[in-house]
C-alpha cells in the first residue's frame, strides 16, 4: 500500500499534476494529515508557480468538499468531533460571531487542524461563498511558504529554506498565543449569549403571562 502511494505521488507522466492535485484534495480532507510535507514535496517536482497552483487548488478543493459534506452526510461526524474537543465549541462561537474572520485567522495562523475548521464551519451558519473566500485567502500565505520551501529544497538553496522555517515557526508561536486569547474571548461571548437568551426568555414569559 505504501509503495502504491509512493508510485502515485512520484508519477512523472504528463498528467502527474492531475495525480498530485487529487492527492492533495484527499489529504486535505483528513484530520491531522501532513499537508505541509505534501505541499513541499509536490512543489519540488515543478517550477514554483505551477507547484503553488496545484497545492492551492488541491487543498482549497478538499476543504470545500469536506465543508459541504459536513453540512449533509458527515454532519453527525462533525458534531461528534465537536463535542469531544471543548476548544472547538468555543471556536464555533467565534464563527457564529464573524464567520469570515474566524475561518481566515484559523487558516493564516495554525491554531486548529485544517480539517477541523472545515467540519466546524460546515455545521455553523457560514455560507459557501464566505467559506471559500476565507479559506483561499487564509491558506495562501502558508501554502506559498511550504511550496517555496519545497522548490528551494529541490534547488539546494538552504539559506532560503532556513528563512522560511523561521517564518513558519513565528506563525506557530503566534498561533499558540492567539489560541489562548480566543478561547478566553469566546468564553465571554458564550456567557453574554446565554444572558441574552435568558433575558429574552424572561420577557417572553412575562408577556405570555400577561
Amino acid at each position: 500500500m505504501e509503495q502504491l502511494f509512493l508510485d502515485i505521488v512520484q508519477n512523472e507522466s504528463p498528467f502527474s499534476w492531475l495525480y498530485h492535485f487529487f492527492i492533495m484534495v484527499l489529504v486535505s480532507m483528513v484530520p491531522f494529515a501532513p499537508i505541509p510535507v505534501l505541499a513541499a514535496f509536490i512543489a519540488s517536482h515543478y517550477d514554483f508557480v505551477p507547484g503553488l497552483v496545484i497545492n492551492m487548488l488541491g487543498t482549497t478543493t478538499g476543504s470545500i468538499l469536506l465543508f459541504l459534506l459536513s453540512k449533509s452526510i458527515l454532519r453527525r461526524v462533525a458534531l461528534k468531533y465537536l463535542t469531544k474537543r471543548n476548544y472547538l465549541t468555543k471556536y464555533l462561537e467565534l464563527i457564529k460571531t464573524n464567520g469570515f474572520l474566524a475561518v481566515l485567522l484559523g487558516r493564516i495562523i495554525p491554531i486548529l487542524p485544517s480539517a477541523g475548521i472545515n467540519l466546524i464551519a460546515g455545521i455553523s451558519n457560514v455560507n459557501v461563498v464566505t467559506f471559500i473566500a476565507a479559506t483561499f485567502l487564509g491558506k495562501l500565505p502558508t501554502i506559498l511558504a511550504f511550496s517555496l520551501a519545497g522548490h528551494q529544497i529541490a534547488a539546494g538553496n538552504w539559506n532560503t529554506v532556513f528563512i522560511i522555517a523561521l517564518y513558519l515557526l513565528a506563525l506557530f508561536l503566534i498561533g499558540k498565543k492567539v489560541k489562548q486569547h480566543w478561547i478566553r474571548w469566546s468564553g465571554i461571548l458564550i456567557v453574554r449569549r446565554k444572558k441574552k437568551e435568558n433575558a429574552m426568555y424572561s420577557w417572553r414569559f412575562l408577556f405570555n403571562f400577561a
